[in-house]
C-alpha cells in the first residue's frame, strides 16, 4: 500500500510540475510584449527602410567607421594597459631577483620563495 500511495504521489507531482513548464512555455511563446536585445549586433539594423516598399530590409553587415574607430580605440587602450602591466612584471622580477642575490630569499627550482633561515641581515 505504500508503494502505490507513493507511486500515485510522484505521479501527480510530476504531473503538475509538468503542467507549470507547459504552461510557461506556451505563455511564453504566445507573449507579443517582447523588448529588443539592447547590446545586440543587430539592433538598428532590423528598422523598416521607408524607401523599400517590398516589405524586405536590406541590410548591411559592413562595420561603419565610427565602429572601427571606436575598435581601435579600445585595442590602442587595451595595449597601454598590457604596456603597464609588463612594465610592472619587470619591475616585481628585478626586486625579486636583487632580494635573492643579497640572501634575502631563497627561490627553489619550483618557483617557491623561501625566507633563508637565521636571517640576519641588515639594511643600511
Amino acid at each position: 500500500m505504500k508503494h502505490i500511495s507513493a507511486i500515485l504521489t510522484a505521479v501527480i507531482i510530476t504531473t503538475i510540475i509538468g503542467l507549470g513548464i507547459l504552461v510557461v512555455g506556451v505563455s511564453a511563446l504566445t507573449n507579443t510584449n517582447t523588448v529588443a536585445l539592447q547590446n545586440s549586433p543587430s539592433t538598428g539594423l532590423t528598422g523598416s527602410n521607408p524607401t523599400n516598399t517590398g516589405g524586405n530590409t536590406a541590410v548591411s553587415s559592413a562595420p561603419s567607421s565610427s565602429d572601427v574607430q571606436q575598435l581601435q580605440q579600445q585595442v590602442s587602450d587595451l595595449q597601454a594597459q598590457l604596456n603597464q602591466a609588463s612594465q610592472e612584471i619587470q619591475q616585481y622580477q628585478s626586486l625579486l631577483l636583487v632580494l635573492q642575490q643579497r640572501g634575502v630569499i631563497v627561490i627553489d627550482q619550483s618557483g617557491n620563495i623561501y625566507l633563508p633561515q637565521g636571517n640576519t641581515t641588515t639594511f643600511h
